[in-house]
């Protein structure tokens, strides 16, 4: 039986989505996006549970993720995948109703004439994927004969509300659609999380929504809910006395007799090595919450922190431990990490051989 348990909290996911959803204006598309196993919570079950909510747009990097989803998803839901569109996708698309991203020149070329839906994508500024300006005018004579859902394009820094880039890429977005407006009427995208709270001028007919659904939204102008628990039980217990190192390259030696607990989970399991001598794990009894500091370096698969300020009831072992809940959220294990809340979530290795998966609505 798995030690670690982690709880999803579907529900929370819905009404995060539906806060995003009544905050956009109301003739603007709330869609959700689901790439990468939804962000590693489960693509079938989130994606599922924001069809319930009232979600009919959903976002995948890959074809393979869109066909996962479709499976679960009504006929009337539009998916679409971000990148890696081939002319060998055509038939599959088109049976299975799914929107490709079309991010070059190669791609455009492989699509048109086909009578197929799909989304442009524009690079106003951040340099990855997408059409620049002057790809936009090489395929425009074309346009008029295309189906083309959404222009969209991505902000680089609209984490940074004062940053001028977002100024700058609106700018350029703005040109282009203009261009392409001359030859069809389309429908626009520029925000994700963080630009749909830059204005409504960043949110054009459909806002693509990841990191809120999450909680994993660092701006607070606008509050989501927590949506993981990890909790794991305390493998052993037992004082170590002053002058003795813990764990590998002996990064932490105790300085006084201190009563250490060794709980199961590691870097195999998602937790970072960034958390060593910086993170917590936390443990519950009698309506309190207490802080264990991590010490010494996170091992493949043991972690060890100090108790020695918790009572013992509660972290003996068979105890339950604590990595993730509503007190220490991914965004709290970041900061503690100094990294990003993507990279500890999408990191997360909730794998079922280690990991019990539970949902809850």
């Amino acid at each position: 039986m798995a030690l670690i348990k982690a709880t999803i909290d579907l529900g929370a996911i819905q009404r995060n989505y539906k806060t995003i959803a009544d905050f956009v204006e109301k003739d603007t598309v709330t869609s959700a996006v689901v790439k990468n196993n939804a962000y590693g919570m489960g693509a079938q079950e989130v994606s599922s549970a924001l069809y319930d909510a009232g979600c009919r747009d959903f976002w995948t990097a890959y074809l393979a993720e869109a066909l996962t989803i479709r499976t679960v998803l009504p006929n009337d839901a539009k998916i679409y995948y971000l990148q890696g569109f081939r002319k060998n996708d055509i038939p599959i698309v088109k049976e299975q109703n799914i929107v490709p991203v079309i991010n070059s020149l190669d791609e455009f070329n492989a699509i048109k004439k086909n009578k197929l839906e799909f989304v442009l994508f524009v690079d106003t500024g951040f340099s990855r994927l997408g059409l620049r300006s002057e790809e936009i005018d090489a395929i425009l004579p074309q346009l008029e004969h295309e189906h083309v859902a959404y222009v969209i394009s991505h902000l680089a820094c609209s984490d940074d509300i004062k940053h001028p880039m977002n100024l700058a890429q609106k700018t350029a977005f703005d040109s282009i659609l203009a261009k392409i407006r001359t030859k069809i009427e389309v429908k626009a995208g520029l925000a994700a999380s963080d630009g749909t709270l830059l204005g409504d001028e960043y949110t054009y007919d459909i806002v693509r929504i990841g990191a809120f659904l999450y909680d994993i939204h660092e701006n607070l102008s606008l509050h989501a809910e927590n949506i993981l628990t990890i909790e794991t039980q305390v493998l052993q217990r037992y004082i170590l006395p002053a002058g003795n190192t813990v764990g590998y390259s002996a990064t932490y030696t105790t300085d006084k007799d201190i009563k250490l607990a060794v709980i199961s989970m590691g870097y195999a399991d998602g937790l970072r090595r960034h958390l060593g001598n910086r993170g917590f794990v936390h443990f519950y009894g009698a309506g309190k919450v207490y802080k264990a500091p991590i010490i010494g370096n996170v091992s493949m698969d043991l972690t060890t922190c100090d108790v020695t300020n918790i009572p013992d009831e509660l972290t003996q072992p068979g105890a339950i431990a604590t990595l993730l809940s509503k007190d220490y959220r991914v965004k709290d294990m970041a900061q503690d990490a100094g990294l990003l809340s993507y990279e500890v979530l999408a990191g997360l290795q909730l794998k079922p051989d280690r990991c019990t998966l539970i949902y809850k609505r």
